[in-house]
């Protein structure tokens, strides 16, 4: 990992902060021991899966860019397994479908951003 890129760790304490609140009282608010809360900000713990949405929600995470971070940051450290997409992509067969199909065809970045940009045409269109 590149020594300047922000880490899971790092993301959650700068949120903590800029909201002036404590860890005690954060790791409070989603019910985690302190202790634990603070090595996950150092780094040296992995955040269990069960508490990240209401880490995300305590943090007052809510712009889709920004949990997306959230959950990317999360995911990296969880070796590629991504909390917020597991359960989606377990449950729907297609979705799979289609990852595989991008990889085996090494689908680059600016097609995966044409499809992005597709579906947000369409959201904003109401369709």
């Amino acid at each position: 990992m590149e020594e300047d890129k922000l880490s899971f760790g790092a993301f959650v304490r700068a949120k903590r902060e800029a909201l002036g609140k404590s860890l005690r009282s954060v790791a409070a608010d989603i019910d985690m021991a302190p202790a634990y809360l603070s090595d996950v900000e150092k780094g040296n713990r992995w955040p269990p899966v069960k508490y990240l949405e209401t880490l995300a929600e305590v943090l007052g995470i809510t712009k889709e860019d920004e949990l997306s971070l959230f959950y990317d940051l999360a995911g990296e450290i969880r070796e590629g397994s991504y909390p917020d997409l597991t359960d989606y992509i377990g449950k729907t067969d297609i979705a799979r479908v289609a990852l595989r199909k991008a990889r085996d065809h090494n689908i680059s970045e600016e097609k995966w951003q044409q499809f992005i940009d597709a579906i947000i045409i369409k959201e904003q269109k109401g369709d």
